[in-house]
């Protein structure tokens, strides 16, 4: 149906039962070939069933997809890295074998935009005098009264302008001006001097409205921009934070446009404060430069507090950057959302069946002498690069925006909870249901969903970006995303159809051990057994490598072969090579894993890892507009981001209109559809 969609990514849950005894166990190590372990080689062939994108392998040429001299081809061509082969198979195993979550930040909490409303009574501008060595500020000194608004000409014209004006600087105001929707606003220019005891704080401009309604009657005014004054306190006082508040301000920080773009600049250092300029909403002039947001602050940076002074004494009970900031989602962090036994093993002599295999590397350990530790075990398992049957023509790809993962949006990344779906928060005030931390939480944390997965296809010819990009490449650059935009970027892929071949070597695997990495090379080794009677068309799974799979790139097919296999007696001793086949180890690692994960395999990876299970023409991110049937043109506009479908799942309350909870169906349901929510003007992110 036009009206529906299917989101790009789902989850496959994670066992919640207690695993059972040797669950997680001594590796058999490394010192021997041991008693009924193998050694050998495994060939995989690799069909590509939709173009494949690979980015940021090596330096350079960050879109180009890599590439290197080969027996038998002339100069340098694609080839797929074992590295990046490695990481997808060993993510693929974790979800197989019900290994732990290896990459997983356990201290993840999410943050939010606060509601556009006033600081309640109480908060106070602040200068930070000093700061420790992770930016934490030590000393600050306070302005104790509550701040009045100035607007930005006035600032302007006592300061030269709007190269003048930014974060930090001094002025005198000579009145305090009027009340004005409950705070003292000032506009006249001639009670405004440069310097002086008072400081200025400057925010991003874009949470304003353009125009406002004038409080004494007569025409709007429009293009207003007021920035938060406060006159400072001679005393420097010794900052001490309430519990976790410090803690909650740089979860909150973590989620802001400034850290986004500052996490895409990874040489970018933040020693120094980095100057961003305030632009009008409208017609983008200068008004000023603030500070960007970053996991520290700064000295002489201005920031709102809610104070408690005593003596030479600051206590900050609640700390933000701008008068509309952002909160913490709740108290609970993702390791509190998950069953404690798959947070990462951290005991080498104790690892999960992934890692027994693929290894194990504890990066947060501490050896209590002041030093830090890794607790590490080497993996049984080595990939070789990919290697192409032919020299594969290269495609320059255009991308459309794709920011990072957002878990805190719970609608997507939180369990389902039927007793939620299509209600929202009960009161005024409180937070939208789909929050960390919200009323959804009342009865504890809610469960994240589980292993991340995305749709996979065979027929990428379906896929909405590919019948947008058809006709004109750049269209997500021209159209449907801003041109300047910081998220628009280039890759280059090679065709559907591509195979390539890599050989893996193993040693010191037993028969489980081995028959979970040959399922993981190939899950329709696995996978198949489930399929119904009956069917017309055999049933295609795979898996996913490289980039762009949220728009329909890196879905492989595979083939496995096994090349050599040995025994200690026939590897050391000359005997006969063991007979063991694929099949058996498949079997043999059927037979090790528990029912609730095959139960998981029958009801959820069957779908996830099927080629063209969700309909392919229906796979994209929350649209703008309807998503035309293949057979019908596609709009590329109804392929922009809907604000407003994030807006009305969020379960917030709205005096007029209410906004119900709305939720990713399971990977486990009759159908992953939701309904499309088209945009509507005015909304934004």
């Amino acid at each position: 149906m036009p009206d529906e969609f299917v989101n790009p990514y789902t989850f496959v849950q994670v066992p919640k039962g207690e695993p059972e005894e040797g669950w997680r166990a001594e590796p058999v190590g490394h010192d021997r070939l041991g008693q009924g372990c193998y050694s050998g080689l495994v060939e995989v062939e690799l069909t590509a069933r939709s173009p494949l994108l690979l980015r940021h392998v090596y330096a350079g040429d960050e879109g180009a997809f890599p590439r290197r001299e080969l027996p038998g081809f002339e100069g340098r061509v694609p080839y797929l890295p074992g590295s990046s082969l490695a990481g997808a198979v060993r993510s693929l195993h974790e979800t197989l074998a019900g290994g732990c979550l290896r990459v997983f930040d356990g201290d993840f909490r999410p943050g939010y935009r606060d509601q556009v409303q006033p600081r309640p009574a109480g908060w106070r501008l602040a200068r930070v005098e000093e700061v420790d060595e992770d930016g934490r500020p030590s000393r600050m000194r306070l302005c104790p009264r509550p701040p009045v608004w100035v607007e930005s000409q006035a600032l302007h014209a006592a300061l030269g302008g709007a190269q003048g004006l930014k974060t930090g600087v001094r002025v005198t105001l000579l009145g305090r001006g009027t009340e004005v929707l409950g705070r003292r606003q000032l506009e006249d220019a001639h009670l405004v001097r440069a310097g002086g005891d008072w400081v200025v704080l400057l925010t991003d401009a874009r949470t304003r409205h353009e125009t406002r309604k004038n409080p004494a009657g007569g025409p709007e005014l429009r293009g207003r921009y007021f920035c938060a004054t406060g006159e400072l306190e001679d005393a420097v006082r010794t900052v001490e934070f309430a519990e976790g508040v410090w803690e909650g301000f740089l979860d909150a920080v973590d989620d802001t446009d400034d850290m986004r773009r500052f996490r895409q600049q990874p040489s970018a250092g933040d020693d120094e404060p980095c100057w961003v300029p305030v632009q009008h909403p409208k017609d983008n002039r200068l008004l000023g430069r603030r500070i960007a947001a970053r996991r520290r602050l700064y000295g002489g940076q201005i920031v709102w507090v809610l104070p408690e002074a005593a003596g030479s004494t600051l206590t900050v009970n609640d700390i933000a950057l701008a008068v509309v900031w952002r909160h913490a989602g709740g108290v609970a962090k993702a390791r509190e959302r998950v069953p404690p036994h798959v947070l990462a093993c951290t005991d080498p002599a104790l690892l999960c069946p992934s890692c027994r295999v693929f290894g194990s590397a504890d990066t947060e350990g501490s050896s209590g002498r002041g030093r830090a530790e890794q607790q590490s075990y080497r993996g049984h398992v080595r990939f070789g690069d990919a290697v192409p049957r032919e020299a594969y023509a290269t495609r320059r790809e255009w991308l459309p925006p794709m920011g990072a993962p957002k878990p805190g949006a719970g609608q997507f990344y939180l369990n389902r909870d039927q007793g939620a779906e299509g209600k929202t928060a009960a009161e005024k005030g409180a937070r939208p249901l789909r929050e960390w931390g919200s009323e959804g939480d009342r009865k504890g944390p809610r469960g994240l969903r589980g292993r991340k997965q995305y749709w996979l296809t065979g027929r990428p010819g379906d896929r909405p970006y590919f019948r947008a990009s058809a006709a004109d490449p750049k269209v997500f650059h021209s159209e449907t995303g801003r041109p300047d935009s910081e998220m628009l970027s280039q890759g280059e892929s090679v065709p559907a159809g591509a195979v390539f071949t890599a050989r893996v070597s193993f040693e010191n695997l037993d028969r489980a051990g081995l028959g979970g990495l040959l399922c993981a090379l190939d899950p329709g080794l696995l996978l198949r057994p489930y399929d119904e009677d009956g069917k017309e068309e055999p049933v295609e799974y795979g898996w996913g490598v490289g980039g762009g799979r949220p728009l329909g790139f890196g879905t492989v097919t595979s083939k496995v072969t096994l090349v050599a296999l040995h025994s200690a007696a026939s590897r050391y001793l000359g005997e006969a090579p063991p007979s063991l086949g694929v099949s058996e180890a498949v079997a043999a690692f059927r037979r090790t894993v528990p029912r609730e994960l095959k139960d998981i395999w029958k009801r959820q990876l069957t779908k996830v890892l099927r080629l063209d299970w969700a309909a392919p023409h229906q796979v994209w991110y929350p649209p703008a507009g309807p998503l035309a049937d293949p057979e019908q043109p596609l709009d590329p506009q109804a392929l922009g981001p809907s604000f407003t479908f994030w807006k009305e799942t969020t379960g917030a309350w709205a005096e007029k209109e209410p906004f119900p909870y709305g939720q990713l169906p399971s990977s486990a349901a009759p159908s992953p559809v939701m309904r499309v929510v088209p945009q509507k003007e005015g909304d934004e992110r």
